[in-house]
């Protein structure tokens, strides 16, 4: 009779489970959609940044009282004005002069699109939370993930207006890079989680595992950096390499200036600083890379995580001789944007990795 029961209890817990893996899958699609366009966003955002667009619309979030762009030549004027304003009271890092109405009109399509894709995700996102939240086989499972996706995507989008208002200073551009990152990984995760029905914690890598967590972490905070880099202009001083002019070192008092009051700002405006740490934490990151690579080999892995650890190589290789040439060449456009794209690549293959080192199929070495 017991057995009977265990035998009826098993048959209904199967049964659930067959109920709940389509639509788990589904949503997990769902995800993977919004994670490519994610992708596509934080990588236009580069763009918007290398091009010099990004206050070429310095009203958030109408565009002189509308949402859409200009329809006529006054329209234009009138834009256009107002960023020439605006580029005048702040920092003064473009040269509106010398910058004609065509040109404007192109860096303006830039940041527009910028927005729009912004408004995608937004829009993307809020039907995926919507439809989850229906399907009560999968919320349990998925709100966690949902829930923190949406404060990050609130917290992204009230960023994207603080970088505008604030005239795209260094700390806020960061900032709003490193959200950016988060949100896509939480997205990432939560697709694989989902899409890996049958997933369970695996106890027996937990050295493997905590080693993924730290080289994505150190992977995350170098992201950082270099939004530090391109926010202050870092990588357009000491462009040598392996010494910075020479230095190995620099000396500590220019490293940490005086004239940075208080002595913290140093960690954001400093640029001798900044450079010189995104330099160095390049080396801890590969070391930490390497290492994973070796250790992630000799495990049982699926084709997959064994797929991302041998890409993981390449993509670091590319990536540092990419830093390596950008600071060389005094960031040129192409060459910055491939870096940002193959640290991008490098972030989501290291989050696969975790995933694969923290969770496994049921029944998996």
């Amino acid at each position: 009779m017991e057995h009977s029961i265990h035998v009826e209890g098993e048959v209904e817990r199967a049964r659930d489970i067959s109920a709940t893996v389509p639509n788990a899958r589904r949503v997990a699609s769902w995800l993977l959609i919004l994670c490519i366009l994610s992708t596509v966003l934080i990588l236009w955002g580069g763009i918007v940044r290398l091009s010099g667009s990004g206050l070429s619309i310095p009203d958030w979030p109408i565009i002189n009282g509308s949402l859409l762009p200009p329809f006529s030549d006054s329209g234009w004027r009138a834009v256009y004005g107002t960023y020439a304003e605006e580029v005048t009271r702040s920092s003064g890092i473009y040269n509106v002069s010398s910058l004609g109405l065509d040109a404007f009109k192109t860096m303006f399509a830039i940041e527009y699109f910028h927005r729009f894709l912004a408004a995608m995700v937004v829009i993307v996102f809020l039907a995926i939370f919507v439809r989850a939240v229906r399907m009560k086989d999968v919320w349990p499972r998925a709100r966690g993930y949902l829930f923190a996706a949406l404060i990050l995507l609130f917290a992204q989008a009230a960023l994207g207006g603080f970088v505008v208002k604030t005239d795209l200073q260094a700390v806020m551009v960061a900032a709003h890079l490193g959200t950016a990152f988060v949100f896509l990984g939480v997205l990432i995760w939560a697709t694989m989680m989902l899409g890996q029905d049958n997933a369970t914690a695996h106890t027996e890598r937990k050295r493997l595992r905590r080693l993924a967590w730290i080289t994505t972490g150190t992977a995350y905070l170098q992201i950082l950096f270099g939004g530090l880099m391109a926010g202050t202009g870092a990588g357009l001083i000491l462009n040598t390499w392996p010494t910075m002019a020479g230095w190995w070192i620099p000396p500590a008092h220019v490293l940490w200036a005086d004239w940075f009051s208080p002595g913290l700002l140093n960690l954001v405006q400093n640029q001798v600083l900044i450079q010189f740490v995104h330099r160095w934490l390049a080396w801890v990151v590969a070391a930490h890379v390497v290492s994973l690579i070796a250790r992630g080999l000799r495990v049982q892995f699926g084709a997959r995580a064994r797929m991302a650890l041998r890409g993981a190589a390449t993509i670091l290789a590319l990536q540092m001789l990419l830093g390596i040439g950008t600071l060389l060449m005094k960031t040129p456009f192409w060459m910055s944007f491939a870096h940002l794209a193959t640290g991008l690549t490098l972030f989501i293959i290291l989050l696969i990795i975790t995933h694969e080192a923290s969770h496994a199929p049921a029944g998996a070495e």
